[in-house]
């Protein structure tokens, strides 16, 4: 621990003192690239040893190390580095969903699959539910709401309530390997945030459609777009499993290489497609494991080497950009938000674990899995920002403000979860006794 405190300060004065000689407009093919990402990269790798030694989640470190270094604080990685890195941003999500659709097996599931959509479906009806009537309940208290008609308050609170109710299969899957846990706990949490973030891309599609309507856009083509992005990204994930499965079957040399390769060009795909890398490479990860002779499980082994920086680097550039600024002014309700979205998604939850008859010693730390937020909802956040001008990016902000509660305190919660659960290290243990 004092090792990585060191080794941690080192490399912020190193590059304190190389920024110092770098100019303001940097370009991806510069050195200011270059320098984010070995800072980013060593400097989260260390705060995640840090965060460990006092017994809390990596990750927490590495959003912690993040928002730092961002531009709203000390401007180590500055606005156009983060640009610059988005890039790394998109291989990131693609490795972390193609490892958490390897690692859920319908198969291992089947019995609890009805525990998994009860418990899932239930959290979600209700906190789309609670969060649209509280953000109806404030409008009046939030400016952009105030010169807006009644049912026009009402689509943009829906709206609010279906991004802001996302979950986040990424901080699950991390904390999981982080841990070594498996179990029943273990499974059904990812279950239920991969099959609740489909769910909610797909609720997003249906409102933002009626939200264009209420507001008089003409962009027709903005449903079809969504559907695309959602379907087409589905298509690019079968596609993606074949050609890793004949890989996989004729070569079979360097895999975790050819995936990163692969998951480079879902990432280039994507921004010139409107595709989403982490509905293709998910879709790639699930098929391979259920619809092929592919162990998704040792698929996920073979590429666990890059595992620990791809989510080092993704989760410190997910907290640098988290604008303190704008964090202050929606501060109130966006923690009144969040508050409101961990009592809907428990209560929501038990009544679907009480429906579906799940064991109560699961029942009492399966719903620590909902809390966490992180890609799903903030790239929906951005959509909503872009997509609605006059009262996209104020809201989009609100939820921003919430998903910066919940990055710091969900995995925190689930990584206790696991830890007092026992499921902690069992994943090593299984491999033992086999």
């Amino acid at each position: 621990m004092i090792r990585a405190a060191f080794l941690l300060a080192m490399v912020v004065m190193l590059v304190a003192a190389a920024r110092s000689f770098l100019p303001q407009e940097t370009l991806l093919v510069g050195s200011g690239a270059t320098l984010a990402f070995g800072f980013v990269l060593l400097a989260a790798l260390q705060s995640g040893t840090l965060f460990s030694g006092l017994r809390m989640p990596r990750l927490t470190g590495y959003l912690v190390c993040g928002f730092l270094a961002g531009p709203s604080i000390t401007n180590l990685v500055t606005e156009r580095m983060l640009g610059d890195l988005k890039l790394v941003n998109g291989v990131a999500i693609g490795l972390i969903a193609l490892s958490a659709g390897g690692e859920l097996s319908f198969r291992r599931i089947r019995g609890r699959l009805l525990a998994i959509l009860a418990t899932g479906g239930g959290a979600l009806i209700v906190a789309v539910v609670v969060i649209s009537i509280a953000v109806l309940a404030v409008s009046p208290l939030l400016g952009f709401m105030g010169e807006m008609s009644w049912p026009q308050r009402a689509v943009v609170a829906l709206t609010m309530g279906v991004v802001f109710s996302a979950l986040s299969p990424t901080v699950t899957l991390a904390l999981i390997s982080e841990t070594g846990a498996a179990g029943p706990i273990s499974e059904m949490s990812l279950g239920i945030v991969v099959v609740g973030d489909l769910v909610i891309v797909v609720a997003f599609a249906a409102v933002n459609a009626l939200a264009s309507s209420t507001f008089g856009h003409e962009d027709a083509g903005g449903m079809s777009a969504l559907l695309w992005h959602l379907f087409g990204s589905i298509g690019g994930g079968v596609l993606f499993a074949l050609v890793l499965f004949v890989y996989l079957k004729l070569v079979n040399l360097r895999v975790p290489l050819f995936v990163f390769g692969m998951c480079f060009l879902c990432a280039e795909a994507g921004t010139r497609l409107n595709l989403d890398p982490l509905l293709v490479c998910l879709t790639a990860g699930l098929f391979l494991e259920n619809l092929t002779d592919i162990q998704g499980d040792k698929l996920v082994h073979e590429i666990q080497p890059a595992a620990m920086p791809t989510f080092a680097v993704f989760f410190a550039v997910a907290g640098a950009g988290l604008h303190w600024d704008v964090f202050k002014l929606v501060a109130p309700v966006a923690v009144g938000l969040a508050l409101v979205r961990a009592a809907a998604l428990y209560g929501g939850g038990r009544l679907g674990m009480a429906a579906s008859r799940v064991a109560p010693a699961e029942r009492k730390w399966l719903h620590f899995a909902l809390y966490s937020q992180s890609g799903v909802a903030i790239g929906l956040a951005v959509l909503l920002k872009d997509r609605f001008a006059g009262w996209g990016e104020p809201a989009s902000a609100c939820i921003l403000g919430g998903v910066m509660v919940n990055e710091m305190v969900g995995p925190l919660l689930f990584k206790t979860a696991l830890m007092r659960s026992g499921e902690a290290g069992m994943r090593a243990a299984q491999a033992v006794a086999h």
